[in-house]
Parts: structure tokens; sequence; C-alpha cells
């Protein structure tokens, strides 16, 4: 691999992992903060954004880290990704705009599957 594919290939790994993290954050402001949008139109709505942001975020998670990180950094982003459901539905008991919900935690967690089997098969599809 000469220079300038090193090179690019260096800045998709950067750009995958900066998405990641600020995809994170981003999770956790909306968690704690007053909600941009009323998403009630229909009762378990929450579950289904639950459901889609953590399906993207284990996406963008593989394809930050998966193979591009040393096993230790993997298994270290992973506990944190792991931890985020958990740790913002816990955080929202002190939160006046939202409120703990088992459901959303399981919703979290099961799009965080779905989102990590979606990577698995696009990566054997396309690798």
């Amino acid at each position: 691999m000469d220079d300038k594919n090193k090179d690019i290939t260096k800045i998709k790994d950067m750009f995958w992992k900066a998405l990641f993290l600020l995809y994170i954050v981003f999770i956790i402001y909306l968690s704690v903060s007053k909600p941009i949008i009323n998403y009630s139109s229909f009762k378990g709505e929450d579950k289904i954004v639950h459901f889609v942001s953590y399906f993207l975020g284990a996406d963008f998670f593989f394809m930050a880290f998966f193979k591009k990180s040393k096993r230790s950094y993997f298994i270290l982003f992973l506990i944190f990704f792991l931890l985020v459901p958990l740790l913002t539905e816990y955080f929202q008991k002190f939160s006046i705009y939202h409120t703990y919900s088992h459901l959303d935690m399981v919703a979290s967690y099961l799009g965080a599957v779905c989102g990590s089997l979606f990577f698995a098969f696009k990566y054997k599809a396309f690798n």
C-alpha cells in the first residue's frame, strides 16, 4: 500500500471515530436536555427513537473500531458503548424533562444488537 492510500485510510478511520464519539455525545445530550421535538404522536414512539438511535450508534461504533484499533481499545470502547443506554436512563432519573424507563433501555439495547448484526452482514457482503 502506498503512502497516499495509507493517508486516505487513516483519514477514514479518524472520520469514523470522530463521528462515533460526536454521535454518543449527541445521544447523551438529547437524553438529559429539554426535548427538541415533542415526539408523542403514538404510544411507543419513543421506543422507536431509542431503537433507531442505538442501531445507528452500533453501526458507527463498528465502522470506527472494528479491525481498526488494538483489541484492548476495541473492548474498552465496546464496554463504554454498552454502558451508554444504562447511564443515560439512570441520568434521566434526575432530569425534569425525561423519565427513567426500563423499556427505553431495552429498546436501546435491541437497537444496538440489530445495528451490530447489520454491520456484520454488511461487512461480510462487502469484504
